[in-house]
């Protein structure tokens, strides 16, 4: 699990992220944790996305990057670049409609030599929950396909929320 991790680095505000190994719903909240972070100071100028060292990512992280491509679109800046040269990848972003929001590439000539890992947080229940139920309401924004996909999915996880 200490190989599953997210990389930063910044440069005039474009920040890169690295997603390195298996990307899932756990590291979710310390993502978007650290996202909140950056939109609470100098407004992001962009980002790039690189996925050329994940082995897998889940509907939960791909959810964060969704509403991350949203957030960009509110402020009126460039689309997010995803850089991924992996066949298996590429093909889940496609299936999920990323293809539409990200302009996605399989090489960049960009310098990451200062990548620093983005802190993982201890989260509570509660707050892992409503991290998925606001994920996948992204990726079901997306379009009607996910929307069938992903309403069962959202329906369960605000039912066991509101238990739990």
């Amino acid at each position: 699990m200490d190989n599953d991790k997210v990389l930063h680095a910044s440069d005039n505000d474009v920040h890169v992220l690295r997603f390195i190994g298996n990307i899932r719903y756990t590291l979710t909240p310390s993502i978007d944790h650290f996202l909140e972070r950056l939109f609470s100071g100098p407004k992001p100028a962009g980002f790039v996305i690189d996925l050329t060292e994940t082995d897998s990512i889940d509907s939960t992280n791909l959810g964060l990057l969704a509403r991350l491509a949203k957030r960009m679109q509110a402020l009126d800046t460039r689309r997010i670049t995803i850089v991924s040269n992996r066949p298996d990848i590429n093909s889940v972003l496609n299936s999920m409609a990323l293809n539409e929001v990200f302009d996605i590439v399989e090489n960049t000539c960009l310098e990451t030599e200062a990548l620093q890992e983005v802190p993982q947080q201890d989260v509570d229940k509660q707050t892992l929950t409503r991290t998925l139920i606001k994920t996948h309401r992204a990726l079901m924004d997306l379009n009607e396909h996910n929307r069938n996909i992903f309403r069962d999915v959202v329906t369960a996880l605000e039912k066991n929320g509101a238990r739990g």
